[in-house]
């Protein structure tokens, strides 16, 4: 059974203060070039910049996709039905399996029971209190993200392939 919207928001609180001052160890392995989690780390094949990107953008695309729900909760004209479908058609549909594929099984545990605990949310004014919780803990895993990304390692590793004359397709 589904948890009641306020127990999820509270654990959302919960969550949020644990990470506030202190990076989730799933994205310290990011950043640590530790990609054994689920198949990724399989078929990383020392892809870890390309892991780091997938899963950037998904954690920008979360908080962005916040912003527009509560944008429209807070329209007259918008209908609590409406928006909990959007919901589960721009969090709960693809975003957990990407997520738990890319290591990252707190936000996906999140969205899901964000997403369950839907059912129990009786107005827009619920709604809104919900999803802004949601929104503050994405925006600091994203924070967390963002502040461990190799902003330098793209650019090392394209200059250095272009100093020794790499032509892009394997071949010197």
């Amino acid at each position: 059974m589904a948890k009641a919207w306020q127990e999820v928001k509270n654990e959302l609180e919960e969550e949020t203060d644990k990470i506030f001052l202190t990076c989730p160890d799933e994205i310290k392995r990011f950043h640590y070039g530790i990609i054994t989690h689920s198949d990724a780390g399989k078929y990383s094949f020392n892809q870890y910049f390309g892991h780091w990107v997938h899963a950037y953008d998904a954690y920008m695309g979360f908080q962005s996709s916040v912003a527009t729900l509560l944008q429209l909760a807070r329209d007259p004209d918008s209908d609590l039905k409406h928006l909990k479908k959007l919901f589960y058609i721009m969090f709960a549909g693809m975003a957990p399996m990407f997520a738990e594929y890319a290591g990252q099984k707190l936000v996906a545990k999140y969205i899901m029971e964000t997403a369950d605990a839907l059912d129990t949310v009786q107005t827009k004014e619920e709604f809104v209190e919900l999803i802004e919780v949601f929104g503050t803990f994405v925006t600091r895993l994203y924070w967390w993200f963002h502040w461990y990304f190799p902003w330098g390692g793209w650019g090392i590793s394209l200059s250095t392939a272009v100093t020794r004359g790499h032509k892009g397709n394997g071949e010197t």
